[in-house]
């Protein structure tokens, strides 16, 4: 995991919203992950993504992609790797793949990796849980079962889930195995797991069931893409110059990461004859290096000397990391590399910075950019080949340090280290030139016994240092380090200091201070002023902070302090002289701030101009109540914080006033401000119009409970003066969000026809008094109302002429739709009502029940509206109808003309009795149809017709449950938990001739099923824990030919946890590919055909079973897993004689003897619980091209036979649970096993003792490259 913890600056640090927060917290989660994609840079993938996606969404088997059947991969976790050149797109093209709608509809779960050289299944199992659920408490221990134990709650085995695991350089297949052995147990059938790598090897391991070649991009592609770098858009493109750039396309021989990189080389190109010269490059005639390297050489050497410094110095980040823009230009700012030149020398080194920094970007020397909400860099990536070559320039100057190369480092001639690990080594004696420390793990300071301070003094003797990472030291002391009087970077986050050291603020030339996740840290230093330089001080967590010192004031060229504790001797006058504070700024307890105190804060903050984001904090947003408490002086405290007109975001928290300053609503005071917050502001009771703001798109108003009035239309609320005569528009206004104010009864504006035009986004969320609001939004598109009366629905519904989605919730006294949202919202897309249990019609008169309503409405949702009873019959576009907890009867309404459904949801609708004749036989695009927890529900028709609601041939999804399953693509039937459900009979299912997959769960009562001879394309058939289950039927067929051929395209059939059923005929399944039975107690004995296509046989805990015949003859068999089966069976099956036993018996020493082999194709054979042998079965030696070999609960196995050194094809070996077993073979035969990689043991505890360094087995096992035995 990449550090990424410090430099998120524009982050709110009190926890309230910010423009930073609301609308770029989800966009940094989710690229977090490096997922995302600007589908407008990509040019050139569109097949290769339809390719990728059809592989995920069907079997992938009928792609034209170069591909290789799995061998021993599990059905329900196949493999798709996507093998090219470095640069090629490999990643580009997952990501655009993983983001793509289909894509996300069918994957109930997803997760991105980035894997690297780093493939530990423990670190891939936390990213996996950091991903799928973000916000859950991850696990205290990083042990790998423990991560193990709790993905697997998490998925459950029931979630279809897609996992990329980018940039793979694993060709360890025991690594691979070590991860995916228990992944494939975790999730649900259909789950996915796509590989990008540049090596074929990579996918061989992986045994992927697809291998897609990425080739190149055509010509044209990759001028396109150089077009897209090299010309600003809207920028017109020149003939000429076009026909040069056609040429230096060619150049890229395909490669996108090539053609980005020259498109940012020719952007700053301005005449012909530099084009000219790029295309003439001797680079080009170059032998040397590969082409792509070639390239990036050829645009490093057309940047600045300034340029190339900077980009050389990226070199000390290792592959993969996440590079803060701010900490990257605080980095370079300490090492001297942004001195202004003269025609910058009116701009900071933050803003030389930045400049470098998006210079680099534009030229894609830094790739897979996250954007802020003001649309601007905030971290990215080098691309494995750009880090290779700012690695070449650097040289010996810069260090990446890994645990592998910690031990053997020279650091004699390098100036800038970075590392995973602070350890103790003795190349720190030879480090006085070292400039850069730096850690790019979280806690990466890692000494023991005692002994950081001292190894940390050892940095105290490396005088040029101008960065030092101590992030993570746990000790409560730092050593001295004032000698290091060049230090201009010093990070000390996460640590356990209280106190911060007297030496600290001895380094005068301090730039950066990072005191982040400090926990014991509570105050700063008055001495603090001595650091007059520095620029950048970085806390966090401002409520544990009791005061900040007043010293704090001299630091004047200070442009970072995420916020300000006012306190009551000086409340924030220390701030006076802090004009260079940046980025977003927050000041707290602003209720302690004294009258006596306001003639120092007059106009404090007006000359800051280069704040973006300002919250001004009270704290007392912990009620929605007045509280007891001064609020005298807030408003002019208010009065005296007006920002520059710079300022973008203002948030206002737990303000005391009954009124707000004219300020705050004046477009002459705040015209460039684009979002506004204001909560808890218990003691007002009039919020003004903000309609005079110019470019105000978002205004978030709530959690105050004496507002009554907001807007400018009020006649009672007091009066503010106006600068602008179209103070009531709202302009720009594009998401308005009221919320949590009780007594809020008028929403008002002088104009209201012309206010608001394009506001799209509207919220209102418990304001349960509001009545009176403006009803003019010619461009809202989205309205969510939640505990709203009955007449602020109606008013704000009365003229939506462009609504596209529409929510209403708990809005309880609700009895009907108002009549102007039914007649002007033919925009109308989605809409939801839920939770309004008085909502018994539509409309208000039944007579109108016949009419079209909503001509566009595609998505429909009726939640928790019991009473409902009468609903419109006529929805023309509607294609996906929800139901949950409706009356009985407006179910039938609402299903009676709908003929446009493709998915249908009726769920827990407690008096539903029957469902109208042809609901889904009159929708032939239908191809979802559940229904769930409908007690009273007796026939899938209404009584007294004789038709059942079947017979439609498209339907691809039935589901019959308690619970949705979530949508899949594939044509699948599922009933899942009906405990009244006896028997599913022919006539239900005959009509579902295309039906590919079958599967009943969780039926109590359950005891037969009739098959139909229509079932030709099923594919999977499962029943699960169905305890009175007792087979299959097929009563009509007359012959044993119809009976032996009745499923003929049968791949899958899976009984499990059948207690009742004893006995089953497999010949109606021959195309049988995998074949499981598992708990099925009652079954006595199992005949198997000699099925030509079974690879796939698992046999397992049927404690009845006796008799197995016939597994000899699989031979087609790949996979085997047999046992826990009735201690009468005292012999394996696998026989040549029908009366062979046990090892005991020497009447098949000549069937041994035997050059055929048996199972010829078997690679994996596990073998479960079989008490009663006391040594393996002869016969396994005969299976020639055994791989694998898992041994479990063999409680009376005491050694391993001497044979087994026959099995020349073995691999892997597992023993678990043979708690007496005390020898493996001679250490002859041992050797013998020379393809054997992997030997573990598990549950074998005398077996543990002896195969121990000291113990009597090591020596046979010392050989084996993975070798563990654990109790």
């Amino acid at each position: 995991m990449s550090r990424n913890r410090l430099f998120q600056l524009e982050s709110n640090q009190s926890g309230s919203s910010s423009f930073g927060q609301m609308f770029t917290d989800e966009r940094e989660r989710e690229r977090e992950t490096a997922s995302h994609v600007k589908d407008s840079t990509v040019i050139g993938r569109e097949k290769d993504k339809e390719k990728i996606i059809e592989m995920l969404i069907n079997d992938g088997s009928s792609s034209s992609a170069d591909h290789q059947e799995s061998t021993g991969n599990n059905a329900g976790l196949s493999v798709i790797s996507i093998v090219g050149l470095g640069g090629i797109g490999k990643t580009t093209l997952a990501q655009l793949v993983y983001n793509d709608r289909a894509v996300e509809k069918h994957f109930e779960l997803k997760a991105w990796v980035c894997v690297s050289t780093h493939f530990r299944a423990a670190n891939l199992f936390f990213q996996i849980l950091d991903q799928i659920n973000p916000n859950n408490t991850k696990p205290e221990s990083s042990s790998k079962q423990v991560l193990q134990n709790e993905l697997q709650r998490q998925l459950g085995g029931e979630k279809k889930f897609l996992l990329v695991l980018d940039d793979d350089w694993n060709e360890d297949e025991t690594k691979w195995e070590d991860f995916v052995f228990p992944l494939r147990d975790f999730v649900a059938t259909g789950s996915r797991i796509i590989v990008t790598s540049r090596d074929r090897n990579v996918a061989s391991v992986k045994r992927a069931q697809v291998v897609h070649q990425l080739e190149g991009l055509s010509e044209d592609s990759c001028w396109g893409l150089i077009k897209s770098q090299a010309f600003k858009q809207g920028e017109p493109e020149k003939t000429t110059w076009s026909e040069i750039g056609k040429q230096i396309s060619n150049k890229c021989k395909g490669v996108p990461l090539a053609a980005k990189v020259l498109g940012g080389l020719l952007q700053s190109k301005k005449e012909e004859r530099e084009w000219l010269v790029v295309l003439n490059a001797e680079i080009w005639s170059s032998d040397e290096g590969n082409h792509i390297m070639n390239v990036l050489k050829l645009s490093y050497d057309n940047l600045s000397p300034a340029l190339q410094a900077c980009f050389s110095y990226c070199a000390i980040f290792p592959k993969d990391f996440w590079i803060e823009k701010v900490e990257l230009i605080h980095l370079w700012m300490a090492q001297g590399l942004l001195e202004a030149s003269s025609s910058q020398c009116v701009l900071s080194l933050e803003d030389v910075g930045a400049k470098r920094f998006d210079t680099l970007y534009s030229k894609s020397f830094f790739q897979e950019a996250v954007m802020d909400g003001y649309g601007e860099v905030t971290r990215c990536k080098m691309h494995d080949l750009v880090h290779d070559l700012a690695q070449c320039i650097s040289g010996s100057e810069c260090q990446v340090l890994g645990n592998r190369n910690l031990m053997r480092i020279d650091l004699s001639n390098c100036r800038h280290v970075s590392m995973i690990s602070l350890s103790t080594t003795k190349a720190w004696h030879k480090g006085e030139k070292v400039r850069t420390i730096y850690g790019w793990e979280p806690n990466y300071i890692e000494f023991y016994n005692g002994d950081e301070v001292t190894k940390i003094s050892i940095f105290s003797k490396f005088k040029l240092l101008r960065v030092l990472d101590l992030s993570g030291f746990r000790g409560s002391n730092l050593p001295s380090l004032g000698k290091l009087i060049h230090l201009r970077y010093l990070d000390l986050s996460n640590t356990s200091i209280g106190l911060l050291p007297k030496w600290v603020t001895r380094l005068y030339h301090m730039q950066t201070l990072v005191l982040l996740k400090c926990g014991n840290l509570t105050a700063l230093p008055e001495d603090l002023m001595n650091l007059k330089k520095l620029r950048h001080l970085l806390i966090d967590d401002f409520r544990k902070w009791k005061k900040l010192p007043q010293a704090i004031g001299e630091l004047d060229q200070l442009q970072t302090l995420p916020f300000f504790v006012a306190h009551e001797e000086d409340g924030i006058s220390a701030l006076k002289n802090l004009n260079n504070l940046r980025g977003t700024f927050n000041i707290c307890r602003l209720r302690l701030v004294k009258e006596e105190s306001l003639p120092k804060i007059v106009k404090i903050l007006s000359n800051k101009c280069n704040l973006r984001e300002l919250q001004l904090h009270w704290n007392r947003e912990t009620s929605l109540e007045v509280e007891v408490d001064d609020h005298d002086n807030d408003l002019l405290v208010l009065e005296e914080l007006q920002p520059h007109i710079n300022l973008q975001w203002l948030s206002v928290t737990g303000f005391g006033g009954v009124e707000f300053p004219a300020w705050l609503s004046s477009g002459s005071d705040l015209p460039c401000l684009v979002g506004m917050d204001l909560s808890f502001c218990n003691r007002c009771e009039h919020i003004p119009s903000f309609g005079g703001l110019p470019q105000l798109k978002w205004l978030v108003i709530g959690f105050s409970n004496q507002v009554k009035h907001f807007g400018g239309g009020s006649k009672d609320g007091p009066s503010y003066t106006t600068t602008s005569s179209t103070q009531s528009s709202y302009g720009s206004l594009k998401k308005l969000v009221l919320r949590w104010m009780k007594n809020l009864e008028e929403w008002s504006e002088k104009d209201a026809v012309t206010s608001f035009p394009c506001l799209e986004e509207l919220l209102i969320e418990n304001c349960s008094n509001l009545s009176k609001t403006p009803h003019s939004f010619p461009s809202l598109k989205s309205l969510d109302l939640e505990n709203v009366s009955v007449a602020g629905v109606v008013s704000l519904t009365t003229s939506l002429t462009s609504l596209t989605s529409l929510q209403i919730t708990r809005c309880h006294d609700l009895e009907f739709l108002p009549d102007g949202l039914l007649r002007n919202s033919n925009q109308l897309k989605v809409m939801e009502v839920s939770h309004c249990h008085k909502l018994h019609s539509f409309l208000a008169n039944d007579d109108d029940q016949d009419c079209v309503l909503f001509p566009c409405l595609e998505e429909l949702s009726i939640k928790k509206c019991p009473n409902l009873r009468r609903a419109p019959h006529s929805f023309p576009s509607l294609k996906s109808l929800a139901l949950e907890n409706v009356g009985g009867m407006g179910v039938v309404s609402m299903t009676s003309s709908l003929t446009s459904l493709t998915s249908l949801q009726i769920t827990k609708c407690k008096d539903l009795e029957f469902l109208r004749e042809g609901l889904v036989s009159n929708n032939n695009q239908l191809n979802a149809f559940v229904i769930s927890d409908c007690p009273k529900l007796r026939a899938f028709r209404e009584e007294g017709s004789a038709n059942e609601i079947f017979p439609n041939s498209f339907l691809r999804r039935l589901e019959i449950s308690h619970i949705s399953l979530g949508l899949v693509r594939e044509e699948v039937l599922s009933i899942e938990k009906c405990p009244k459900l006896e028997s599913i009979g022919k006539g239900f299912l005959s009509s579902l001739v295309f039906l590919e997959s079958f599967q009943v769960r969780g039926c109590d009562k359950l005891k037969n099923i009739e098959l139909s001879q229509s079932f030709n394309h099923l594919r999977t058939l499962q029943i699960w824990s169905c305890p009175n289950f007792e087979g299959f039927s097929h009563h009509n067929l007359t012959t044993e030919q119809e009976q032996l051929f009745l499923l003929p395209c049968c791949y899958t059939l899976k009984i499990s946890y059948c207690p009742a059923i004893s006995s089953i005929d497999l010949r109606s399944f021959p195309s049988l590919r995998e074949l499981t039975i598992r708990g099925c107690t009652a079954m006595t004995s199992i005949d198997l055909p000699s099925f030509p296509s079974l690879r796939d046989l698992s046999i397992r805990y049927c404690k009845g079973l006796q008799a197995l015949q016939g597994l000899q003859f699989l031979t087609a068999l790949e996979k085997l897993g047999i046992g826990g089966f009735s201690p009468a069976l005292n012999y394996f099956p696998l026989t040549i004689t029908d009366d062979d036993d046990d090892d005991d018996d020497d009447d098949d020493d000549a069937a041994l003897e035997s050059n055929n082999p048996l199972l010829p194709s078997l690679r994996e054979l596990d073998i479960y619980g079989w008490p009663a042998l006391q040594s393996l079965p002869r016969h396994l030696q005969r299976l020639a091209t055994l791989k694998s070999l898992e041994i479990r609960n063999f409680t009376n196995l005491k050694k391993l036979p001497e044979w087994l050194g026959n099995l020349a094809s073995l691999e892997k070996l597992v023993i678990y649970g043979c708690e007496n077993l005390l020898q493996l073979p001679s250490k002859e035969q041992m050797l013998r096993l020379t393809f054997l990689k992997e030997l573990c043991g598990y549950g074998c505890p005398q077996l543990k003792e002896r195969c121990s360094r000291d113990g009597e087995e090591w020596s046979k096992i010392s050989h084996i490259p993975h070798a563990f035995i654990r109790y």
